[in-house]
């Protein structure tokens, strides 16, 4: 191993790549055993002690809260309570990183996750993550901070995680019970100068086999990037049924409108904007109206691979998505970023090289050029969203189910834990509200209909349909590079923005597209004057403004700060924020 970086140059590279805040360098369960201590999340053991050694360390639980519907998203505790925790997280403080921890798994395991974390006063942004996990036959489950053969990168900013299963080779539930060995490391970057702390969450039920559980949700909206109301009715969609599970409380907060717009400097910050969300484990989703810098013209972005539900305002604490209400497309969004947060991969990735280390998916031998015609196209992971089918394996499935993103059930017909106590200022969640009927409020929207509207290739107007997925752009993919290669130019983008039949986030990809797309055209002053008044037309959908407002300031700085001076009091005061930023930029 360099002694530099995780794994050598070329390792450095993919793994900065693969983690979207990756710094530029790089037991036994019982309280007391091997130094770790244990927490009990979610469970209030028996008043006779027949919890067994589960009881011995410190317990915290609370009762789902009142009939007014504050922290209530639906039938939390049917069935009784647990009989044992299904979530237990065994803390080892100071942990040294020139050694491994012994973790000892017991039976009944559906899995677990690793984070290392390094204790300061704020969130730090030095390297730490899991450099090596070992199994009780010594076999390596993750090695050099990665998995091979994917694009893995188990550390971050201040946090990096890692979870087993990832890999078709453990994705069959219960885990192999005993002593597993895990190393931590910040990649060689010099000695440590605060102390890191290792959690183990243990994902388990008492015969090994999943039995469902509650997804809790904090949802938080930056500015006016989607309404409450929607934003409920999306989540449901989304997560409720999803792989066996049900939705627990959903909590809505809002941030400012200056977390709106985000790009890749800004995402960390976003991100501690969780600090002091209630519950745990809970899924963070934050709503931004656009992305930009590295990540623009993604629909979703989740930090690694995977991220935690299990703690607040770190660089890892949730998934980021714009929401194109749009409900297909939206379900897709939000179940492909929780499938990143809980460990999974893309089935294929853009480098023709790297995909996911699973035994039951398709692989695509080039996605650039098959795109729609790879045999992974319907699956859920794959790193367009696909077909919108939301396909997944039965090893995919496991790992989701093995993860620490949920309040497990422990037996067939049993209750979910209830979750830890919420904060004391959390707001109530207000009446819960049905998720949309299938087709509530979707259009009948068709790539080949793109295609003969914009006499745009098929693959050019699946590309403009899809989800383009934030760790695809973290690892080098550029979108509008791919819609040039599939034939797309300038003119014929234009044509799909001006269409007031196709969906508005596609116009708004579209007219972003053009104006990149300008820059490499002799029309380029046409274009960019076809942009500005798109963009400043308040008969167009906002979102297709928007793509305008970042089309023209892609194409011209100059015709920015012009647009951004035409815009100054119009009307919609999102268009105008966004012209005004891109003006500056």
């Amino acid at each position: 191993m360099d002694g530099r970086k995780p794994g050598g140059e070329r390792r450095a590279t993919q793994v900065r790549g693969g983690a979207l805040l990756a710094a530029g360098a790089l037991a036994a369960l019982v309280a007391g055993a091997c130094g770790g201590r244990v927490v009990v999340d979610g469970f209030e053991p028996p008043p006779d002690g027949s919890g067994g050694s589960w009881s011995s360390g410190d317990t915290a639980s609370s009762a789902p809260q009142g009939s007014s519907g504050a922290g209530l998203g639906g039938s939390i505790g049917e069935g009784g309570a647990p009989p044992i925790p299904p979530l237990v997280k065994e803390e080892h403080d100071n942990v040294d990183i020139d050694g491994a921890v012994p973790v000892t798994i017991q039976p009944g395991t559906l899995g677990f996750t690793a984070v290392a974390e390094i204790m300061a006063s704020s969130p730090s942004f030095e390297p730490i993550g899991i450099e090596s996990i070992r199994g009780p036959d010594g076999r390596l489950l993750a090695a050099d901070y990665t998995i091979p053969g994917t694009m893995a990168a188990f550390f971050n900013q201040g946090i990096g995680a890692a979870a087993v299963p990832q890999t078709g080779a453990d994705a069959s539930a219960p885990l192999a019970p005993g002593v597993y060995w895990i190393k931590l490391g910040n990649g060689g970057v010099g000695p440590l100068v605060e102390p890191v702390r290792l959690s183990v969450w243990h994902r388990r039920t008492l015969d090994g086999r999943f039995h469902g559980g509650k997804i809790d949700i904090n949802a938080f909206i930056a500015g006016e990037a989607v309404s409450e109301q929607y934003m409920r009715r999306a989540l449901l969609a989304a997560y409720e049924g999803y792989v066996g599970l049900g939705v627990g409380s959903i909590n809505i907060r809002h941030l400012g409108s200056e977390w709106e717009f985000i790009d890749d400097e800004l995402l960390p910050g976003l991100l501690e904007q969780t600090a002091g969300a209630p519950g745990r484990p809970a899924l963070n989703v934050i709503a931004v109206t656009a992305f930009g810098g590295s990540i623009v013209q993604a629909s979703g972005v989740t930090p690694a691979v995977p991220s935690v539900a299990v703690e607040h305002g770190t660089h890892l604490s949730g998934i980021v998505v714009t929401l194109y209400e749009e409900p297909s497309v939206d379900t897709i969004i939000l179940r492909h970023e929780l499938g990143h947060l809980a460990g999974l991969f893309h089935t294929t990735e853009l480098d023709a090289d790297f995909g996911d280390p699973l035994d039951d998916t398709e692989q695509c031998s080039n996605m650039r050029s098959l795109g729609e015609r790879c045999p992974d196209f319907g699956n859920l992971m794959f790193p367009t969203g696909g077909d919108f089918s939301g396909t997944m394996t039965p090893q995919q499935t496991a790992i989701v189910r093995a993860s620490a993103l949920y309040r497990g059930i422990v037996e067939q017909g049993g209750g979910a834990a209830v979750p830890l106590p919420a904060d004391a200022d959390t707001p109530a969640s207000g009446a819960p509200i049905a998720p949309p009927t299938p087709g509530e409020g979707a259009r009948s929207f068709a790539p080949d209909r793109l295609a003969s509207t914009a006499a745009l290739p098929p693959h050019a107007a699946a590309l403009l349909a899809g989800h383009f997925c934030g760790q695809s752009a973290a690892r080098g993919a550029d979108f509008d590079e791919l819609l040039r290669a599939a034939g797309a130019d300038a003119d014929r983008l234009l044509a799909v923005g001006r269409d007031p039949g196709a969906p508005a986030y596609v116009r708004a990809r579209a007219l972003t597209a053009a104006g990149r797309a300008a820059t490499r055209s002799s029309a380029s002053a046409r274009v960019i004057a076809e942009l500005q008044a798109l963009a400043a037309d308040p008969r167009l959908p906002r979102r297709a403004r928007l793509g305008a407002v970042e089309g023209v300031a892609s194409a011209s700085p100059a015709a920015a700060r012009a647009l951004a001076a035409r815009l100054t009091a119009d009307a919609d005061g999102v268009v105008e924020r966004m012209a005004t930023r891109a003006a500056a930029r």
